[in-house]
């Protein structure tokens, strides 16, 4: 069965999707025209697709810039300022020819050149603000340039000549094709877009569009405002003159908008919308490709057991928990994000096999006193760190009670600021810490990835020879149902036979967009596209 990205089950049981009205229709005869206001609930980042890429430049890029390829909400590929590619037979080489009609907002063309301009910012060992640099790594002599011990000439990303886009990898990569939808793959306009001028992006005459919109104004804390792109390539399909993007973020005054009818979208809103409004109001749901989980230091004991770990793994009733939070979390067995494509089929990654594990107290008791703590007799006191936010104090303290009320152990709960958590996370500073991961693109190596023995994210120092090599066989092999079935093995050292990370909960974003916007489509991760939609009066 074709799994549909724009619904998903809450733990309600109330099943949300796009407004039926908002769908994509290709025969049906657009209005044109008219402009919409979106506000979203964070302006963390910028523009710039080689600096600080997150939230500011997810949305901007949607609208604004196309990359070489991107995916549909089935996970197929859409040819964007590719037209086509070539893989050589060892998988060492991608060959991307650009298309000859690509411009940018000011009628010059779309050049390699334009693509290389970002991936050589981002690598620059002097751009300190790159945050995805890491991902060109993959590309021959990269990595030994962004480290300082390299030339840039070395990088093996290579304009062969205008319409024609190079890479040469280190070594085979059977997701590469899936990375180009990370903001280092896209382009900015060489001569234009520089890292010496920090805010070139603020400045329409810089931050130039080669996507269905262009940056017409920008205003620090406020929003910025996107045009029609006259020179794009499918602008017979672009139907709206003009989108406002609003940076709002308190919740009370994103509502007042929708229901005001200033905003014709927005996102980021609290669980409780999901009880007040239904699809016929607008009611959006986009699942997510996060996971949040607990993460057991490996070097504190009794968490060195495994058969602890398992214990606390099968003693947590996730729904319950869920339940105390409200509608916008759910309950999740899984490492690799609930909502994640399989490389090699049409259903979810997560249900191409058994789950991981089961919840079960009584089993959970077992494990425990197997592992020498019967009824927590002898058990120390184990702090478990979270971010100091509402939601997370919530999904704390559930599994404080449940833990104690199951196996009978005591967890002290430690509250931080965002920036105190991710440092003690990083300096493996906790017994037991609240972790997270939203994919960067839709493929399980994203999650996977982080748990290879020396990986940088690796916070609780993972050492599994087994685990390493079912990563590097997924990797090594070009044919995606072997891939896959390397993936699984992967996961299931890591949670069921292990329990490295111990699996908790996933989320979902609560969105009302008005009914009377149409031709909506979506992308891979679920997100809401609004290149082509059209307004009704």
């Amino acid at each position: 069965m074709k799994k549909k990205l724009l619904s998903v089950l809450l733990t309600l049981s109330m099943a949300a999707a796009l407004p039926a009205s908002a769908l994509a229709d290709e025969g049906a005869a657009l209005p044109q025209g008219g402009e919409i206001n979106i506000a979203t609930v964070s302006c963390a980042g910028s523009l710039d697709p080689a600096g600080v890429a997150i939230d500011m430049w997810t949305e901007y890029a949607k609208l604004c810039t196309d990359g070489l390829l991107s995916y549909d909400s089935d996970g197929s590929v859409i040819y964007e300022t590719a037209e086509s590619y070539d893989v050589s037979d060892d998988g060492l080489v991608y060959t991307f020819h650009l298309r000859e009609d690509a411009k940018w907002s000011d009628g010059s063309a779309v050049t390699a050149d334009d693509f290389l301009n970002t991936i050589h910012r981002a690598l620059d060992p002097e751009n300190g603000g790159a945050i995805y640099a890491n991902m060109l790594f993959g590309i021959d002599g990269a990595e030994a340039y962004h480290n300082g011990e390299g030339a840039l000439e070395d990088v093996k990303a290579i304009a062969v000549d205008d319409h024609t886009l190079e890479f040469d990898l280190n070594a085979p990569c059977s997701y590469f094709l899936k990375m180009m939808t990370i903001p280092v793959f896209y382009p900015s306009k060489a001569g234009l877009a520089t890292n010496e001028d920090e805010e070139w992006f603020k400045d329409p005459a810089k931050s130039l569009g080669n996507g269905a919109f262009c940056l017409e104004s920008y205003t620090d804390g406020v929003g910025y405002t996107v045009v029609k792109n006259p020179y794009y390539y499918q602008a017979d399909r672009v139907n709206l003159d003009k989108i406002n993007v609003n940076f709002i973020t308190d919740t009370t005054a994103l509502l007042a908008g929708y229901q005001t009818g200033e905003m014709d979208v927005v996102t980021g809103l609290p669980d409780y919308v999901a009880d007040d409004y239904t699809e016929e109001d607008g009611l959006f749901i986009w699942t997510m490709l996060t996971s949040k989980f607990i993460l057991p230091n490996l070097e504190v004991e009794p968490l060195d057991n495994e058969l602890v770990r398992e214990a606390i793994a099968l003693a947590l009733n996730r729904e319950e928990i869920c339940a105390a939070i409200g509608n916008d979390y759910i309950p999740s067995l899984n490492y690799v994000a609930e909502y994640m494509l399989s490389p090699s089929s049409d259903q979810y990654f997560k249900d191409e096999q058994e789950p991981l594990f089961v919840e079960d107290q009584e089993k959970a008791k077992e494990l425990l006193a197997e592992a020498g703590y019967p009824d927590g007799e002898g058990f120390p006191t184990l702090t478990y760190k979270y971010p100091n936010s509402e939601k997370d104090s919530l999904l704390a303290q559930g599994i404080q009670a449940q833990l104690k009320s199951v196996l009978n152990i005591d967890i002290e709960l430690v509250g931080e600021e965002d920036g105190v958590w991710s440092t003690d996370r990083e300096d493996g500073n906790y017994d037991l810490i609240r972790h997270s991961w939203t994919a960067d693109f839709n493929d399980p190596i994203n999650y996977l990835s982080l748990y290879v023995s020396g990986a940088s994210s690796n916070y609780n120092h993972v050492a599994d020879a087994a685990y390493d090599e079912a990563v590097a066989n997924s990797n090594a092999t070009t044919d995606q149902a072997e891939r896959d079935k390397y993936l699984h093995e992967a996961q299931n050292i890591l949670v069921s036979e292990n329990f490295y990370v111990i699996p908790a909960v996933t989320q979902v974003y609560i969105c009302l967009i008005n009914p009377n916007l149409t031709n909506i489509t979506t992308n891979d991760k679920g997100e809401p596209m609004y290149r082509f939609a059209a307004l009704n009066a």
